[in-house]
């Protein structure tokens, strides 16, 4: 394997940080906060995130933020297709040259929340047997990009993503119930792969991470954002106040026709009280 060579060749292991800095270097590159961006730095933390995924040569990979592209690499070793969507265009460069050697790498240059994901998997599954999504989000922005791939409907796999830690144990935590929560137990069932330490990123953000895998076994129904939405609206309020605005004089009859007490708050209903009230939209 070659690694960390003079400047304007090409060089395997991008997760090495002799590596990662030699490219930063070379393109005078730094990360920046506006993106929420830390670079892997450790090879073999980033072998172990790959492993933790279904990834082989059937699959097509969809992955958010390549950055460098040292998780990139590791995914188009064992995937038959990597496409990334990349938000900074100051990373052309560097990804043209730590990329090169793959083939089967595929960078667009693109906000991924303005992406038409359903449309997307629709047209990557006419060729690859089965498409996920593998990513590093940017902790500011979690919260954002699994709710547009979650609503997309688009027919994945799975996915895995790099979280706060902290942010990963709320959403795999049963008793916690949010929107998002709610959005991913209508789907499938999510768990925490891995943890990762905050020293194997450059800059070090203050926190911990961990992947977080949700696993897509059922349709999502576009109505549930929605109803989830009007009920979360002040979680103090009682599911009658915050859906009377949706379902308007009928409130009282289709919280009685779901057998719900009208008192109830939002985070008392189970994923199947939601299911339920969609019917009625």
């Amino acid at each position: 394997m070659v690694i960390y060579k003079r400047l304007g060749e090409f060089m395997k292991d991008i997760a090495k940080k002799t590596n990662t800095m030699y490219l930063l270097d070379k393109y005078d590159m730094q990360a920046t906060k506006k993106f929420g961006q830390n670079f892997l730095i450790d090879l073999n933390t980033v072998k172990k995130i790959v492993e933790t995924t279904p990834v082989d040569k059937e699959t097509c990979v969809i992955e958010i933020g390549p950055g460098i592209g040292a998780l990139t690499e590791q995914i188009a070793i064992k995937a038959k297709k990597v496409r990334c969507y990349e938000i900074d265009t100051r990373l052309k460069d560097v990804l043209a040259e730590s990329l090169e050697d793959y083939d089967n790498v595929e960078i667009i240059f693109q906000d991924f929340l303005t992406v038409d994901l359903y449309n997307v998997v629709e047209e990557l599954k006419k060729e690859y047997k089965q498409v996920c999504i593998v990513a590093n989000l940017p902790y500011y922005i979690t919260s954002d990009i699994l709710e547009h791939i979650l609503t997309s409907g688009a027919k994945l796999l799975s996915i895995h993503a790099m979280v706060q830690k902290e942010v990963a144990l709320k959403l795999t935590d049963k008793t916690y119930k949010s929107p998002l929560t709610l959005m991913i137990e209508s789907v499938g069932h999510s768990s925490i792969s891995m943890n990762v330490s905050r020293n194997v990123f450059d800059p070090s953000p203050r926190v911990d991470s961990a992947i977080l895998s949700i696993t897509i076994d059922k349709e999502y129904n576009s109505l549930l954002t929605q109803v989830l939405k009007a009920a979360f609206t002040q979680k103090r309020k009682t599911i009658y106040n915050n859906l009377k605005d949706l379902f308007n004089e009928q409130t009282n009859d289709v919280l009685n026709a779901c057998g719900l007490d009208p008192k109830l708050r939002a985070e008392q209903l189970s994923i199947e009280d939601y299911i339920n009230l969609t019917k009625h939209l």
